[in-house]
C-alpha cells in the first residue's frame, strides 16, 4: 500500500542561498553528520567539524558550479539541499555529472515534503546547466535515506567498502 504524498506546509518558503547563510547551514551539515554517526559507527567526523563545513560552503558558494537551496519557517532555516557540479575522467561518459553534497530537514520538519521539494528544485538546477546524470552518496544503514533518494529514481550503483584497520587507539577485533 503506498503512502499518501505529503504537501510542504504553506508557512515554508524557498529560496536560493546566500553567503549569509553559511553558517546556520554548517550547522545544519554538522547536526546531520551527528545524525549520521548516531546511527552508523563508520562514520565519524573530526573535531572542528562545523569549521571545516564553513571553509567548504563558502569555497562551493564562491563557484558558478554549486548550488543550494534553503526551506525557512520565516527566518529560520528547516531544510537545506546542497550539489555541485562535477568533472569525470575523459573516459568516462557524460564529461561530467550533479553531485547532491548535503541534503537535511531538521526533525521537527521532516515528512512533511520539505525534503521533496528542495530535491526537485535540485534536480531541476542541474537540468537548467545541462547536468544528465546525479549522483548522491548516502549510508545503507540509513533506511529513510534510501527510501527517499530511491523515490526520485536514485538506485545504488557502485558499493564503497569499508574496514578500519586497527591503529594506536583502537583495540583489535
Amino acid at each position: 500500500m503506498r503512502k499518501e504524498a505529503h504537501h510542504p506546509p504553506e508557512n515554508v518558503s524557498y529560496r536560493p542561498w546566500n553567503r549569509r547563510d553559511i553558517p546556520e547551514l554548517a550547522r545544519l551539515a554538522r547536526e546531520l553528520y551527528a545524525y549520521i554517526e548516531s546511527i552508523d559507527p563508520v562514520w565519524r567526523t573530526s573535531p572542528g567539524a562545523e569549521e571545516h563545513l564553513r571553509v567548504h560552503l563558502t569555497d562551493l558558494f564562491t563557484t558558478r558550479h554549486a548550488m543550494s537551496y534553503i526551506a525557512c519557517d520565516r527566518e529560520e532555516i528547516v531544510g537545506f539541499i546542497t550539489g555541485s557540479i562535477t568533472q569525470r575522467p575523459p573516459v568516462i561518459l557524460p564529461h561530467r555529472d550533479g553531485l547532491v553534497d548535503n541534503a537535511y530537514v531538521t526533525p521537527r520538519w521532516r515528512k512533511q515534503g520539505i525534503g521533496t521539494l528542495l530535491c526537485r528544485m535540485m534536480l531541476a538546477w542541474f537540468a537548467e546547466q545541462g547536468v544528465e546524470e546525479v549522483r548522491i552518496h548516502y549510508q545503507v544503514s540509513n533506511q529513510d535515506a534510501c527510501r527517499f533518494w530511491e523515490r526520485f529514481g536514485f538506485r545504488p550503483w557502485t558499493i564503497q567498502g569499508h574496514l578500519r584497520l586497527p591503529g594506536k587507539n583502537e583495540p583489535e577485533t
